[in-house]
């Protein structure tokens, strides 16, 4: 009887490591499980940022891909439309320019140099005197000069212009009425290369 009781408590024994252990296992099991779980939903927010970081990388040097070529083309563009303009000035410029160098030898040219001579005079009202400066081939416009001033007192000497029309010193006042032609085409390319200047400033809002 013994020896049946003995073989009873050792199976007891027996079941109860067995259940120990297996209870062991199911808490180390349940533990990995658990410690599984956290480390895939760590990865998976981890994976998600670093998607969304190089979503937002990729889109940020696309835009700046684009950005830049637009700035590419729209310089283009203006250098373009820059010298479209550039050239146009110089198309008129010369074209004024030759109209101007053969105007001299219009017959009308010499009722000209009356209008820019009475035009000095009314800007100085009340000057009894005045000096004109001519071009060397203008001198023969002297006399009907003269006949145009009646009262004022004409003097004249060669003035250092090309392309023709007047300059009126009024001594007595220390003014000077500058009526060539010449000072006219620098005034309008002037204005033209003025204009260009802030029509490009324009085109950028800048």
């Amino acid at each position: 009887m013994e020896e049946v009781k003995s073989k009873g408590k050792l199976k007891g024994f027996t079941t109860a490591i067995l259940s120990a252990a297996q209870a062991k296992a199911d808490a180390v099991r349940a533990e990995a499980d658990a410690r599984e779980r956290e480390a895939l939903a760590d990865y998976a927010e981890r994976a998600r940022q670093e998607g969304e970081r190089r979503t937002a990388q990729a889109l940020a040097e696309a835009r700046a891909r684009e950005d830049k070529r637009v700035m590419t083309e729209t310089l283009a563009a203006r250098r373009s439309v820059l010298s479209l303009r550039e050239e146009c000035q110089r198309e008129v410029i010369k074209d004024v320019r030759e109209k101007l160098r053969a105007y001299p030898d219009s017959p009308a040219y010499g009722d000209a140099l009356d209008r820019l001579l009475k035009q000095a005079l009314e800007a100085m009202p009340g000057a009894v005197s005045a000096r004109v400066l001519l071009r060397g081939e203008d001198v023969s416009h002297k006399g009907h000069l003269k006949a145009a001033a009646p009262g004022v007192e004409l003097s004249f000497a060669e003035g250092f212009f090309d392309l023709g029309g007047i300059i009126v010193d009024f001594p007595d006042e220390h003014r000077r009425a500058d009526l060539t032609f010449d000072t006219a085409l620098e005034d309008l390319s002037g204005r033209f290369t003025e204009l260009t200047g802030l029509g490009m400033e324009g085109t950028d809002g800048q």
